[in-house]
């Protein structure tokens, strides 16, 4: 048996140890899978062996994250993990988790996690390569994405709007490779399935290879073409059986998502030529052979590193380069905004991110087809569209594909060098939710601006108005929830937002006018980096307690004005998420005594509201779902109005009944 034959056995032998022995994960996909990863880690990955975070390497997605094992077993043959860490594969703590985590295993790029998401997470990488590139010049930003998917990847609609993009955008250093091993958990892949891919990737202007994905020359040869291509991104789908080299379950669904039996396992290493009693064997002659290239690896490291330090002797170049790595966040003349204006939020986020895209070569973002109704339009106008006819265009006109622009965005930070976000409406945050919660698990520090966030979207009706949804994204944990109340309190919003180095943020604004708060009056808008702050306080001790958000901070305050023969503190708490953070001191001063009525104003579900009011507090919002009708009259349908508040609040204090 001839070396390299020999390194993919005990690869594959790996695989087969670790999943039975922890007796859960997946093992025919990572068999099926063998034969490209070996020869593209072994053979075309550009890495440092002793840095996995050297910046310009090739990225490697594994989308389908089930074959974590295959990932594994080849990151032991660099040298970034241990055999001791393929014994604990799936056991709490390990650095070999289920479906492989960023952060928590060296050589992991992302946490791809559900099925699809791994692919527009390479989009997302390439996009990132182009444009830092075309800023910085290909002697030190030139590397290629690669992604590997399965039949489940593909039939997730987001990879299909990501490989829509990748098409229109010409990335053609991203080079997915299909595993298409006609298997799936429940069966055939034909019980559900007769697309014919190779069309569908040339239709969204693809490089398209076709390759038996278990000879290891056709797949070198196709890597090539694909490097050759300077017009498109290129698919190899590599045609491939499941649990290939098994001894008798090769092309068996059942493969793909159990162990297999120690019998099967002992005949299948016979059939490989390797001790059927050995368990995660790897010998010398197999890890000598795997890095015989990683002397010239560090050379062409070091060669990169010298190239660089001259680069960074134009003063010009250091101070960009430190400024995209570091991602700090550049002092601009912030919009300022007078009292007594009436400014629909949306319209800051516009005059926040034009100032700050000239200041900040990094900042990318982009609109789902909503740009007038985002404000982006001046930002667009102003980066340029990037398009393979504009590499250096840092807005991205993604069309109508929230999940896609997710996970792209979520792509563009994990590679590193730039800072995204991605506009929509708020009720399309549904559409965008599994890359929100999976932005959040990894710490990425994604922004996303939504408008239009609550039913004073109006006449669009109950479909466009958002209920629920602020409730639902409080639930995700480490996803900051930024709901201003004013015009100048957005500004301050926006700045926590882009200053953010490990957390996601949402930034809920309004499509309605709102009054721009008399801060002399009023506590600073500063105060919001709190998370919640008394912004109108009584002299004595408080009888009734107001809490509210966003646009219903205003109808708190009209409300005590007209409540004036009572002791009232109104109190914004516009990010529950930054007043967890504050000290339980502060918090206990914010929130005052339980003996006052506590009332809280929110336009969207009450369901939450318990934790600040109690369980006899008076939570005013909506627990339908909206109407079709000008955003007033909305409102005055809900009773979201001073007068009607009033009345709700007066009518619990006559009856101390609840009053919803």
């Amino acid at each position: 048996m001839d070396k390299e034959q020999k390194t993919i056995n005990i690869g594959k032998a790996l695989v087969m140890d670790m999943v039975r022995k922890a007796n859960s994960g997946h093992t025919g996909g990572p068999l099926s899978s063998y034969d490209f990863a070996y020869v593209l880690y072994k053979d075309f990955l550009k890495f440092d062996p002793d840095s996995p975070d050297w910046i310009d390497r090739d990225r490697f997605v594994l989308s389908a994250g089930h074959e974590s094992a295959l990932l594994y077993s080849l990151l032991t043959f660099i040298g970034w993990l241990e055999v001791d860490d393929l014994k604990q594969f799936r056991q709490f703590g390990s650095r070999t988790a289920g479906h492989p985590e960023r952060g928590v295993t060296p050589g992991v790029e992302a946490t791809t996690g559900p099925l699809g998401q791994g692919v527009g997470n390479a989009v997302g990488m390439a996009v990132s390569e182009t444009i830092l590139r075309a800023q910085f010049g290909q002697d030190v930003v030139n590397h290629y994405t690669y992604v590997l998917h399965g039949d489940g990847d593909i039939q997730e609609p987001v990879s299909q709007g990501a490989i829509a993009l990748a098409g229109h955008w010409g990335l053609n250093k991203l080079i997915a490779y299909y595993d298409a091993n006609d298997a799936q958990i429940s069966g055939k892949v034909s019980r559900s399935e007769s697309t014919d891919y190779r069309k569908f990737y040339e239709a969204n202007n693809w490089h398209v290879i076709e390759v038996n994905g278990h000879d290891r020359n056709e797949i070198r040869d196709a890597i090539r073409k694909a490097h050759m291509e300077i017009e498109k991104p290129t698919a190899i789908i590599g045609h491939t059986t499941m649990a290939q080299g098994c001894a008798n379950v090769e092309g068996d669904h059942e493969t793909h998502g159990a162990p297999l039996s120690p019998e099967e396992i002992a005949a299948s290493k016979e059939k490989m030529g390797l001790n059927p009693n050995e368990f995660f064997a790897l010998p010398d002659d197999v890890v000598e052979h795997f890095r015989e290239s990683f002397n010239y690896a560090r050379t062409e490291v070091k060669s990169w590193e010298q190239v660089l330090r001259k680069r960074q002797l134009d003063s010009q170049f250091k101070s960009e380069w430190d400024a995209s790595i570091s991602g700090d966040l550049p002092d601009i003349d912030w919009p300022e905004y007078k009292a007594g204006e009436t400014v629909a939020t949306r319209k800051v986020w516009g005059a926040l991110i034009e100032p700050l895209a000239s200041a900040m070569k990094s900042l990318t973002g982009g609109s789902a087809d909503l740009e007038p109704s985002n404000v982006t339009a001046g930002f667009a106008k102003l980066v340029k569209d990037f398009s393979k006819d504009c590499p250096s265009g840092r807005n991205f006109a993604y069309g109508v594909r929230e999940f896609p622009m997710g996970v792209i965005n979520n792509g563009i930070l994990l590679h590193g060098g730039l800072k995204a976000f991605g506009a929509t409406f708020f009720v399309f945050s549904d559409y965008e939710r599994p890359a929100l919660r999976m932005r959040a698990l990894q710490n990425i520090p994604v922004i996303s601006e939504y408008t239009h966030d609550s039913i004073y979207v109006g006449e669009d009706g109950p479909t466009h108005q958002p209920i629920e949804h602020i409730m639902a994204c409080r639930t995700i944990p480490n996803l900051l929830v930024l709901r201003p109340a004013d015009a100048n309190e957005a500004v301050v919003a926006s700045k926590i937002a882009f200053e953010q180095k490990e957390r996601p943020s949402i930034i809920l604004l309004t499509r309605q006018g709102l009054p721009v708060l008399d801060r002399n009056e009023y506590a600073s808008a500063e105060s919001f980096r709190r998370g919640g702050y008394i912004i109108s306080d009584c002299e004595s001790t408080a009888e009734i307690t107001i809490f509210a958000t966003g646009s219903e901070v205003w109808l708190a305050l009209d409300t005590k004005k007209q409540l004036s023969e009572y002791n009232i503190r109104v109190v914004n708490l516009g990010c529950w998420e930054l007043f967890d953070d504050q000290d339980e001191e502060y918090k206990a001063s914010i929130l005052g005594s339980d003996d006052s009525l506590l009332v809280s104003i929110e336009a969207g579900v009450t369901h939450g509201w318990e934790r600040f009011t109690g369980r006899n507090g008076l939570n005013i919002g909506i627990n339908t779902f909206g109407e079709s009708a000008p955003g007033k009259v909305v409102a005055d349908h809900f009773g979201l109005t001073p007068e009607k508040i009033v009345t709700k609040i007066q009518e619990r204090i006559s009856t101390q009944q609840p009053v919803i």
